[in-house]
């Protein structure tokens, strides 16, 4: 079955799959659906007890129409549910007895009852049906990352990155997971008195910027959209080898360590503003050029490139460049033109 969406068409098919069997694809040792931990952290039905999360119980128990599901095929045919995670987590919590029963209107008998403790109901909420839509894995990339943006606009509404973490996941995803933890990643625009998290893997997403902006330095690839640049650089090497992986870890790290051996605690931090603090910006134009400088030319004139930068961040061309669009390709390739020139000059 086939449905044509903006010109191109959808390959999937439709299943009713009993609470029962879901539940048991769910919890079996190497699941074949999968609630993907990073939208089970996203789980909401609970934050105010187990209320919303007994009347969606309930609903099921009379019988009401159930709204479909929307799972995604991978290589080995397992199903990624991308909508209707937060259905599919309360069915198989209670069905694990994660929680009882309560505000109940219609069967109030049932009010403090876990699943154990149902009798004859159980079997009929074992044999309760939910549409399932199932995405087939040979539907492009970029088309699944399309539907999937669009069946998240709701309440619990996922990043660009959480979707490029479910999309594409591999060695790449791995490293970008691992070198998230950095703490200059982790902690990037806190106050050092800061101790909250970043959300929404914008750390793995910061992580990608330098390795895509590293791999197409004249922006040959950009076309003005970062989502999209980022989106293409990670479909393209999401299984790259072991051995690249490697070279990708050192290239980050060195690049990392060179911009703290010159910038020391104030790193990606424009120190000509008032208030200074640390900025994307600084941060993508540091990575790739101070970053992939020799480490012995980095030692021996970091203070020359220091006094370079500020020169740079204090000029009226370079702050003209923050204005209208930070990510247009026209603005990432003056600012970083601009700064080549005075770099330089403080390594020569």
């Amino acid at each position: 079955m086939s449905e044509d969406i903006e010109g191109k068409t959808v390959n999937l098919y439709p299943i009713d799959y009993p609470f029962e069997t879901l539940v048991s694809r769910i919890n079996s040792d190497i699941p074949k659906t999968i609630l993907n931990p990073e939208f089970q952290r996203k789980y909401k039905w609970d934050k105010d007890g187990w209320g919303r999360a007994s009347k969606f119980i309930e609903s099921c128990l009379m019988r009401i129409p159930l709204p479909s599901c929307y799972f995604a095929e991978d290589e080995n045919r397992k199903q990624l549910v991308i909508d209707g995670v937060q259905r599919l987590t309360t069915i198989t919590r209670f069905f694990n007895d994660e929680f009882a029963l309560e505000g109940m209107t219609t069967f109030k008998e049932l009010e403090g009852k876990r699943f154990s403790e149902l009798g004859d109901l159980q079997a009929e909420l074992e044999s309760t049906t939910i549409r399932c839509i199932v995405l087939r894995k040979e539907n492009p990339k970029k088309l699944i990352r399309e539907i999937f943006a669009r069946l998240n606009q709701g309440a619990v509404q996922l990043s660009d990155q959480e979707i490029r973490h479910a999309i594409y996941p591999g060695s790449l995803d791995n490293l970008l997971v691992e070198l998230s933890g950095v703490q200059e990643i982790s902690r990037f625009g806190f106050a050092k008195d800061n101790y909250k998290a970043r959300n929404d893997r914008e750390p793995d997403e910061q992580v990608l910027r330098f390795f895509a902006f590293s791999d197409d330095m004249e922006l040959a690839n950009y076309e003005g959209v970062l989502k999209d640049f980022l989106n293409n650089y990670m479909e393209q090497n999401s299984e790259v080898g072991v051995q690249e992986i490697a070279q990708l870890r050192n290239k980050f790290q060195t690049a990392l360590d060179n911009c703290k051996v010159i910038f020391e605690d104030n790193v990606f931090v424009d120190e000509t503003r008032e208030r200074p603090r640390q900025g994307m910006v600084h941060y993508d134009l540091l990575m790739v050029t101070v970053g992939l400088l020799d480490r012995q030319v980095v030692e021996g004139k970091k203070d020359e490139i220091k006094i370079a930068y500020n020169e740079l961040c204090a000029s009226d061309d370079f702050r003209r460049t923050l204005s209208g669009g930070l990510q247009k390709k026209t603005s990432i390739l003056r600012r970083r033109n601009l700064w080549e020139r005075l770099l330089n000059v403080a390594i020569n």
